[in-house]
């Protein structure tokens, strides 16, 4: 029989039925029990496990990133999800960029993976992952070849199994009196050294008074769409999507305004809901609209719900709408501290949600130990390296 370091005598299937159930702290301790412990969780199979579970039971969303934890560092503190009526905040997860001079900025988060800007840095990002503290920058765009670059989404290339980031960059100074002279997208890819041009990107019709800017994309189907907040929104009206595989554009109807032809909607949100992309048209702090992309490749729109909620105590103004499982979507706005939740199966509003005087990010982020190579590779020359740090009371 085993000893108990070695697992009380279970085989290696029960063992791993257990761990795999581990938070990602634990299960990196649980390294240093044995040998035998060691061997399997590190497995690809097991790590990959890992992260499954963790992401359909752990997800967290990301409440405190803009947040300063004393000079040159970034606090990240996250709220467990599905959420109760009364949630409260983890402590403090983890500290990050203690060594730069700026701090930063979380611009998207897939699979336990990060990316960073540093607010000092423009056009500069890195990839963290903060269970297993560790961190690589991604090949610089600024000076050369471009002058500006804004980020646009984050992914993962399935055929090559690289993360990579679309960006949109501006190739020659500019100001007020004429536009930019060229406009490209690129791509800054885990595997690669150098980053490579994708192709002309569309110069926004309201330059050169504001730069190009990007909202989160909706993931769906491999593709990542942009509903309002891109170069092309003003000019066509429509959302635009891009394949992950093939690394192509396309642009996509949206749904029309309101039943009826009514167009006093006052803000919209693109999130996924029970594997459908689905839009939430508000017309009021009462008042809310789902659409529902019906044919995906017909680009046909339906009207699925028309919640209403009434006798509420708090003003919830709304820019984003989040999916947390079990029908239920959380409603709210990336500069307000508070939020709402609704059951869309049992047409029932819940009560606010208080973030503790903290902005939500809208991000959701699930705890992975999954290795990197690209972790291992030399840094570029150009970044400092971050640090990670648990402050008291972190988990």
């Amino acid at each position: 029989m085993e000893t108990a370091a070695g697992g009380l005598g279970l085989c290696d299937d029960v063992l791993v039925e257990i761990l795999v159930r581990l938070p990602s702290k634990s299960v990196l301790r649980c390294r240093a029990v044995c040998k035998r412990w060691r061997r399997i969780t590190t497995d690809g199979s097991f790590l990959s496990a890992h992260a499954a579970h963790a992401a359909s039971c752990t997800r967290e969303m990301i409440i405190l990133p803009w947040s300063h934890y004393g000079p040159g560092s970034l606090a990240v503190k996250t709220m467990r999800i599905p959420l109760d009526p009364r949630p409260r905040s983890r402590p403090i997860r983890f500290l990050c960029n203690r060594t730069s001079k700026g701090w930063c900025r979380v611009l998207y988060s897939l699979d336990g993976l990060l990316v960073l800007e540093p607010r000092h840095g423009r056009s500069r990002f890195i990839i963290c992952n903060p269970m297993t503290r560790q961190s690589a920058s991604l090949p610089p765009l600024v000076p050369q070849p471009c002058f500006n670059a804004f980020a646009c989404g984050f992914y993962l290339h399935s055929p090559s199994n690289e993360y990579r980031l679309l960006c949109h960059c501006v190739q020659g100074e500019t100001d007020q009196a004429r536009r930019h002279t060229e406009q490209s997208y690129y791509i800054l890819s885990t595997g690669s050294t150098l980053p490579r041009r994708l192709g002309r990107a569309p110069t926004p019709v309201d330059l050169p008074t504001t730069w190009p800017r990007y909202e989160v994309p909706v993931a769906h189907r491999g593709i990542l769409h942009w509903f309002s907040l891109h170069s092309e929104a003003t000019r066509t009206g429509k959302m635009l999507a891009f394949h992950t595989v093939s690394e192509t554009f396309r642009l996509m109807s949206r749904p029309p305004e309101r039943a009826g032809g009514d167009t006093t909607t006052t803000s919209r949100s693109l999130f996924e809901l029970d594997g459908e992309l689905c839009v939430a048209a508000m017309q009021s702090v009462t008042s809310l609209d789902i659409w529902v992309l019906q044919d995906y490749k017909a680009e046909t729109w339906m009207l699925r719900h028309r919640v209403t909620m009434l006798g509420v105590s708090n003003a919830v103004t709304m820019n984003m709408v989040l999916s947390v499982g079990s029908g239920t979507i959380l409603i709210g706005s990336s500069n307000c501290d508070v939020a709402r939740l609704y059951n869309l199966k049992d047409k029932k509003m819940h009560e606010d949600v208080m973030f503790e005087s903290s902005e939500p990010t809208f991000l959701l982020f699930s705890e992975s130990i999954v290795s990197h190579a690209f972790f291992d590779s030399p840094p570029h020359p150009q970044f400092e390296s971050i640090s990670f740090s648990s402050p008291r009371g972190g988990s």
